[in-house]
């Protein structure tokens, strides 16, 4: 087992495919939606398509707006939920391996002969614990950052213009 593995599933991409799409889809109809509510960009009238909305028209189209991004941060949260599982999984089982390979590499390489100081023998265990410890340190914070973003963050963005649009229906802000 090679401390690089550990270091990649950290760092790999969390997100399937599906769950990438569904997260671009919930990330796009969000900024639609708090462009309508905030913006006030409900359309009144298409005149190359001759429609014409009343103000009711345009508040059952903020409605729909608000099922549309609902439906999509359900959907992202399913698929993201397994996702987020399989990704610490995956890393849980390389820390395993990790740690059972450092045990062993320990055993074999420092196991102390008979008359060897213990204070030779920590000074040597050490040694082999800060070996890692640098690109461990970098990795585990970007790996975070890069889940809170992949995971976290559509679903605030969700949330606030599901929470616009919810606001602008309630308080007629067209």
């Amino acid at each position: 087992m090679t401390n690089h593995n550990f270091e990649q599933s950290l760092l790999r991409d969390a997100l399937s495919d599906v769950t990438r799409k569904e997260r671009r889809s919930l990330l796009g109809i969000s900024l639609f939606g708090i462009t309508l509510s905030i913006g006030g960009m409900v359309p009144s009238k298409i005149p190359s398509l001759g429609i014409v909305f009343r103000p009711a028209d345009q508040q059952t189209l903020l409605i729909i707006v608000a099922v549309i991004v609902f439906y999509f941060i359900v959907t992202f949260i399913i698929y993201a939920a397994s996702d987020y599982l399989s990704w610490k999984l995956e890393i849980k089982s390389w820390a395993i391996e990790k740690v059972i390979s450092e045990s062993e590499e320990v055993y074999r390489n420092y196991c102390p002969q008979p008359g060897t100081p213990d204070e030779e023998v920590e000074r040597d265990i050490g040694k082999l614990h800060k070996k890692n410890r640098f690109y461990f340190r970098k990795v585990a914070p970007l790996s975070i950052f890069r889940a809170l973003f992949d995971f976290g963050f559509p679903i605030v963005f969700g949330a606030f213009a599901l929470f616009l649009l919810v606001q602008a229906v309630a308080g007629n802000s067209i």
